[in-house]
């Protein structure tokens, strides 16, 4: 059975209103039935081990700066909320793993 880990982020409605103004009127009333997720696998990593953890890490990253796109990157709000999403489903991510050597990898890249 594969091993997976789906990584999702949702941008705060009332965020987007404030940086698109008028033009988000109506996304906010009717926001999207799906959060932005990508699916992480890592049944073929060997978690017992360093190179193992530190590859899943690096997809864990890819894959939230995927789904937490700046709508703005020059808007510093924007960058400031993006930079927020993608340590959320960062975390989350690792959390959902549960496996200790990618906690403990984590908190020491956090650390850093």
């Amino acid at each position: 059975m594969p091993r997976f880990v789906k990584l999702k982020t949702a941008i705060p409605w009332t965020m987007l209103t404030i940086l698109l103004g008028p033009l988000s009127a109506v996304a906010a009333v009717a926001p999207p039935d799906e959060v932005p997720s990508r699916r992480v696998t890592y049944a073929d990593l060997d978690l017992t081990r360093n190179a193992g953890v530190a590859v899943l890490y690096a997809r864990i990253k890819s894959a939230a700066r995927e789904v937490c796109l700046p709508v703005y990157s020059w808007v510093a709000e924007d960058t400031k909320a993006t930079q927020q999403c993608r340590e959320q489903a960062l975390a989350r991510a690792i959390t959902d793993v549960n496996t200790p050597a990618l906690t403990s990898y984590y908190l020491e890249k956090r650390s850093r």
